[in-house]
């Protein structure tokens, strides 16, 4: 039953009456109810035909032909396509697992690149080390080295030294002779002006009979002394004036021996007025005086050498030793010097007397 059409119950409402306007809306709705069912079956023709064009054109033997030959073309290409996709995959694969090759080669190079690297660094490393402990070992052996023949340097000096210290010893000896040939010049001298008051004048004797009468120790002869000047004019003595320079002389050359060891640290041994040192001096005689304390050298017989620590000879002195119970009780040096006296120490004294020669 279509909606456009009066049901039972409009039928019976048929028989009701009704307005007249009810009556021409109800025939208007019907018109157009009547034209919308006549377009339908117009477009319901149109689509017939339409549907039997579609078959035809579906149903065509010619164009299934053409249409099967296309997709049996396009499913050929496909099979090629896929044929050539698998070899590309395949390509594709080795060559991944050539870079995967190539990759682990490089890591691996770099791996050696590095460890190499480490191993020349450490190398570089331990010769740089090499090169510094070899130039401080060389550093050391020069030093070392420079000290030894330092050392050899100063013993070479010092021996020398030790062989010139007797001509030393010749120039003191010549210099204390000097001296006491002056004083006894002096002295003798004196004499003579005394004796020159009471006795008549007596001919002058020359420079060099006064030279060696006091060299020989012995006096002018009485008829030789020279003649008492006026006091306004005093007599010369030449031979104290020579004597006077030659000392001079002596003295200028020791002083300028002396600085010469001074230059290789050689000094003389300082010994009398000091306490006795048996690491310095060498106690060869004995004098017995009240005046000065126990175990002082009181004189000094040859002067002894050092250079630095080491001694070149040893001091021969004269040490006072005070007999009797007055003496006092030696103490420090004193007690060292005691013990180190000849006659006093026995056999060690003399062990230590021959170790000290030079």
């Amino acid at each position: 039953m279509s909606p456009n059409f009066p049901s039972s119950d409009t039928a019976s409402l048929a028989a009701q009456p009704l307005s007249q306007g009810y009556w021409v809306r109800l025939t208007g709705q019907m018109d157009h109810l009547q034209a919308s069912l006549d377009e339908v079956l117009a477009t319901t023709e149109a689509g017939s035909s339409q549907v039997e064009a579609l078959l035809r054109h579906l149903t065509d033997p010619a164009r299934s032909q053409a249409f099967d030959e296309r997709l049996a073309g396009l499913l050929a290409g496909q099979e090629a396509g896929q044929e050539q996709w698998e070899v590309l995959s395949s390509d594709l694969n080795d060559l991944a697992q050539t870079v995967a090759k190539l990759n682990r080669t490089q890591f691996k190079s770099n791996a050696l690149a590095e460890m190499k690297d480490q191993h020349v660094a450490t190398a570089l490393d331990t010769l740089q080390d090499v090169a510094i402990r070899r130039k401080q070992m060389q550093e050391a052996r020069t030093s070392v080295e420079q000290e030894r023949m330092t050392s050899l340097r100063v013993e070479a000096r010092g021996e020398f030294a030790a062989d010139l210290l007797p001509a030393l010893d010749g120039l003191e000896m010549a210099l204390q002779s000097g001296r006491d040939l002056l004083e006894r010049r002096r002295q003798q001298q004196a004499e003579a002006g005394h004796s020159a008051r009471a006795e008549p004048p007596a001919v002058r004797p020359s420079l060099w009979q006064r030279l060696a009468w006091a060299l020989w120790g012995r006096s002018l002869p009485p008829g030789a002394l020279p003649p008492r000047a006026p006091a306004s004019a005093p007599i010369r003595d030449e031979m104290a004036d020579a004597v006077m320079a030659w000392l001079q002389g002596l003295e200028l050359v020791r002083t300028r021996f002396l600085a010469l060891l001074a230059t290789a640290d050689i000094y003389p041994i300082e010994a009398e007025g000091r306490f006795f040192d048996p690491h310095l001096h060498l106690a060869l005689e004995t004098a017995s005086r009240a005046e000065r304390p126990d175990g002082v050298v009181v004189n000094m017989l040859r002067r002894g050498y050092r250079q630095r620590e080491r001694v070149l000879r040893y001091a021969e002195v004269t040490v006072n030793r005070v007999a009797g119970p007055e003496a006092e009780a030696p103490t420090g040096s004193t007690a060292s010097a005691a013990s180190a006296m000849p006659g006093e120490a026995g056999p060690q004294q003399d062990m230590i007397s021959e170790s000290h020669q030079p």
